[in-house]
């Protein structure tokens, strides 16, 4: 009997520590694989980025993995928005001290509210981004291998969207004017409360 209740305790402590150590995933989060820890799955991209678990010494901020996407390059996921809801949309990102972002690079969070009519998507109404870099001519300006939480909140969906689109970018002038590559984690579309 004491052996059972022994093994009882100890099963519910495996549990409890289990339970503060797992990454439990927001009921309220409208992102699906915000944190990259599926790799792609459910994202859509164009150019140059990968899944990494390390980058020059940068670490994922939450989590095993993270999203590296280098110039003139982006990702993006859709998510469902109805007539009168407003929404917070938020993202980490770093750039790395070597390889990082230079010159005139520099990169995006972006949210465009999108109709689908006909099979054919397009954007409606005017879209909202917070544009970032490594030297200060942007919005934000990031420091070298730290995490740097980018937002855009309360943002209104306009009336004929019937969805919306978070996508993350990287933009250059040219090879010889900017480059280089951003890192991000824990990408979140919320409705604002």
């Amino acid at each position: 009997m004491i052996k059972r209740k022994r093994l009882f305790l100890m099963a519910a402590v495996v549990l409890v520590l289990a339970g503060t150590t797992a990454q439990a995933r927001p009921q309220d989060e409208l992102i699906q694989n915000e944190g990259f820890e599926r790799g792609d799955v459910a994202w859509r991209y164009w150019g140059d980025g990968d899944v990494r678990e390390d980058y020059y010494g940068v670490s994922p901020r939450n989590g095993d993995f993270f999203l590296r996407i280098w110039s003139r390059s982006g990702w993006y996921q859709d998510f469902e928005v109805k007539k009168g809801e407003r929404f917070d949309v938020s993202v980490f990102a770093a750039s790395a001290s070597q390889h990082g972002l230079w010159g005139d690079a520099f990169g995006e969070l972006k949210v465009e509210w999108r109709n689908e009519k006909n099979g054919e998507d397009f954007e409606v109404g005017e879209s909202s981004s917070v544009m970032f870099d490594m030297v200060g001519k942007q919005n934000e300006t990031l420091t070298a291998d730290e995490w740097t939480q980018i937002s855009l909140r309360t943002l209104p969906a306009p009336e004929q969207a019937t969805h919306g689109r978070v996508l993350v970018a990287i933009w250059a002038e040219g090879d010889p004017k900017g480059g280089g590559c951003a890192l991000f984690d824990d990408i979140s579309v919320r409705k604002a409360r």
